[in-house]
């Protein structure tokens, strides 16, 4: 299962060593460019690959009209080659993908329709706010779960509002939701080149684990 395919992910998932027909499901949260692109790259190599089963394709509401257009006008050579099983996923959904259970949420991302999703096997469980702003329905999503990757776009400071979480945000989130792990995700080269003292601005309050997300990261849950 993928989790936004955003540029380079294509790229980064042929470094580990993957297959890439193992692949089931596409999760997508929302439709900007950084978290969709890669899909097309995806969906070519899958058909040159003699990927012969169903790709499950889930993302917002209007997610069936745009892979329609993907098809239609960029690759309709492609159009009935990979068989793509598209699911629009509402604000509250929760779907089965094999033995995970994937519930979502909407995000708080200005005007945009995008998903936070939490996946659950048995007793363990991460949360993926895609891009959002401090939310309270991300935040419930969150409690109790062993692993949080949320973004955080921009240092403290003025920003336009209902966009994206700065760390003094978050660090209040995690306090309310208390994941045990923390990974920081959609970074701004501000808040990268900051890193120490953003880590410590989010966990100073709860001594919870906070690290940012690197290219390749593996983590055991």
């Amino acid at each position: 299962m993928l989790l936004d395919v955003g540029s380079g992910v294509l790229h980064r998932l042929v470094q580990t060593g993957a297959d890439v027909k193992s692949i089931d499901s596409v999760f997508i949260s929302h439709l900007h460019v950084d978290h969709c692109s890669d899909f097309m790259s995806l969906y070519q190599t899958l058909m040159m690959s003699g990927f012969d089963k169903s790709l499950h394709l889930f993302g917002p509401p209007t997610v069936n009209e745009w892979f329609a257009a993907l098809n239609d006008r960029i690759y309709p050579y492609l159009k009935g080659r990979v068989p793509v099983e598209v699911t629009p996923l509402k604000e509250l959904d929760t779907v089965q993908v094999g033995a995970l259970t994937v519930r979502c949420c909407k995000s708080k991302h200005g005007t945009v329709d995008s998903r936070a999703v939490r996946v659950e096997l048995k007793d363990h469980s991460f949360v993926y706010s895609s891009d959002t702003a401090p939310s309270k329905d991300v935040m419930e999503l969150t409690r109790g779960t062993d692993l949080l990757i949320h973004e955080c776009m921009w240092l403290d400071g003025k920003h336009p509002e209902g966009v994206h979480t700065a760390p003094s945000e978050l660090a209040r989130i995690v306090e309310e939701a208390r994941p045990k792990k923390v990974i920081l995700t959609h970074l701004s080269p501000e808040v990268v080149s900051s890193e120490s003292r953003v880590a410590s601005t989010i966990g100073q309050n709860t001594g919870i684990d906070v690290a940012m997300g690197k290219d390749l990261m593996s983590l055991k849950i």
